[in-house]
């Protein structure tokens, strides 16, 4: 709903520039006729009894002010909130069902973890979630351009860019952030991965890996590569750290595929490693399509993609076969999985990882999927904006939307960077959020409709370029829309056509190909290390 209801808001009402001057939003919370109007600002009050043993530490480190009371090893605090927007808030779930606060002490103290303040490092990961949609990829008419990051690093100044990951494919865009040495912290790695454009920069390549539940980014080619450089930095005991993978809804569904295949990939090893740990924001349960993933990597040993675009990046992708050595070698782990052990076998990976996910009750994206770790709920009182922030519906159309744009504001990433700065990783609760089975249920269906748009977008764009042309040609045999056999240039439909985007694909490269280099390589080591 939300995808289809975007465009028809973004058309209906556009911010209008008039004159010279700047840029008028449609509302203003700060001016005279808001501040006469019914939706003026209040105080909010929160009682929570039982928390979190960091809670005090936590707010002591946020502009708010908080009341303790209690004996012993209880604590009830009271939070205000001042002049914060008078908004209706919907109603969440009473299927959710909230645990004890003891449930959630391990995943903020995880004693495997070298970092003493977890909760400082999960409040950077919301930022960093952020900063990884400002990560823009090439546009599909374009080959061979690197992926920019066009955003304010000093929104996280004890950390640093060191890569950027991008699949002209999926969409797949993430960034390695390292934190600086000598900031007062342990060394370790955030791998942001940005979420469904839907606003800004918008790219239809993420809304077709949304179809098939993130499925086609964390198997793609770049995140493959993330996950070799992950684990060499997680196996480097001297000189490397912990693993941190975040992101928000789409991204965050796609840190806990990633998390898993980089967890299992360590598994596969005898090595010692650092922690790896999976932080998301407001992202559906991935259980359910790394099942999907595995079972088909064990029938076909693919990832779900056309051979014909296999062969295609095999013979002319750069970092293919490296990329290839990893799935082959996730490949080998998951064949020794027993049948009917698939979910249990995923939980137990898991284990061995720090998996947590922040939500908001009325955020109706946490509702599909099981997750793969602890999920923490925030109160639904710290999603509403200050006297003069704009809400997400706001912006766009003018109007606060009532419910529905409150609901919205819970699962945007500005609706969380609120109240994380209101300290709501200390009050936030364990909960086994509702859920919505019918959605997995759709998967299969989803699945297909989405691979296929991916192929389509591809053909019509990377795959009908002039570079893309030079490697076909290069190539002892090539295949396109118009011939399914190419091997010489004057062949009816074996030539680029100036008049419409004629695609090709390498059918059989002039040289042997990378990947199957590379994973026989591979296939030796794993070999000799078991005889070892």
């Amino acid at each position: 709903m939300l995808l289809l209801l975007m465009p028809a808001q973004v058309r209906a009402q556009p911010v209008q520039v008039m004159g010279h001057g700047p840029a008028e939003l449609p509302a203003d919370r700060c001016g005279e006729p808001a501040r006469k109007s019914g939706n003026g600002s209040h105080q909010v009050t929160l009682s929570l009894p039982g928390l979190a043993p960091v809670a005090q530490d936590i707010l002591a480190h946020h502009g708010i002010r908080a009341t303790w009371s209690g004996s012993g090893q209880q604590l009830r605090l009271e939070l205000h909130l001042d002049d914060v927007q008078n908004l209706r808030l919907p109603e969440g779930s009473a299927s959710t069902l909230y645990l004890p606060r003891s449930s959630g002490r391990d995943v903020m103290r995880d004693r495997r973890s070298r970092l003493p303040q977890l909760w400082s490092l999960d409040d950077a990961t919301v930022v960093a979630a952020d900063m990884a949609y400002d990560i823009r990829l090439p546009g599909t008419g374009a080959t061979g351009v690197a992926p920019v990051l066009q955003t304010d690093l000093s929104q996280l100044p004890d950390y640093r860019p060191v890569k950027l990951y991008g699949d002209m494919f999926s969409g797949f865009a993430a960034v390695a952030l390292e934190r600086v040495p000598g900031s007062g912290s342990a060394p370790h790695r955030i791998y942001a991965i940005a979420g469904t454009h839907v606003f800004e920069h918008r790219d239809f390549r993420s809304w077709a890996s949304g179809l098939t539940f993130g499925r086609a980014q964390f198997t793609s080619t770049a995140a493959l590569e993330m996950i070799r450089d992950a684990a060499s930095y997680a196996r480097d005991m001297r000189g490397g750290g912990e693993v941190v993978l975040t992101g928000q809804s789409q991204g965050g569904l796609v840190a806990q595929g990633v998390g898993y295949m980089l967890q299992a990939y360590l598994d596969a090893s005898p090595a010692m490693h650092h922690l790896v740990q999976v932080v998301s924001w407001g992202g559906t349960g991935a259980q359910e399509v790394i099942q999907r993933m595995i079972a088909e990597a064990r029938s076909t040993g693919g990832r779900g993609i056309s051979l014909d675009l296999e062969r295609h990046w095999a013979a002319s992708a750069a970092g293919y076969g490296d990329a290839a050595a990893v799935w082959s070698v996730l490949l080998r782990q998951w064949r020794g999985i027993r049948p009917g052990d698939e979910a249990a076998s995923i939980r137990s990976t898991a284990s061995r990882m720090r998996v947590l996910g922040y939500f908001f009750e009325i955020d109706l994206f946490a509702r599909a999927g099981t997750f793969l770790g602890m999920a923490m709920a925030f109160p639904t009182e710290l999603i509403l904006p200050g006297g003069c922030d704009l809400t997400v519906l706001e912006t766009l159309i003018g109007t606060d939307g009532g419910t529905f744009g409150v609901r919205l504001e819970s699962h945007f990433l500005k609706g969380y960077r609120r109240a994380v700065s209101r300290g709501a990783t200390a009050v936030a609760r364990p909960a086994m959020p509702a859920k919505w089975p019918w959605v997995t249920e759709l998967l299969p269906a989803t699945e297909l409709l989405g691979m296929a748009w991916l192929k389509t977008l591809y053909l019509d764009g990377p795959a009908a370029t002039p570079e893309n042309w030079q490697r076909c040609l290069a190539a002892e045999r090539w295949l396109t829309r118009e011939n399914r056999f190419c091997a010489e240039p004057f062949w009816p439909g074996c030539m680029p056509d100036p008049d419409e985007a004629r695609w090709c694909l390498i059918r059989d490269s002039a040289g042997p190909q990378r990947s199957q280099e590379t994973a026989a390589q591979a296939d030796r080591g794993d070999a000799t290390r078991e005889q070892n």
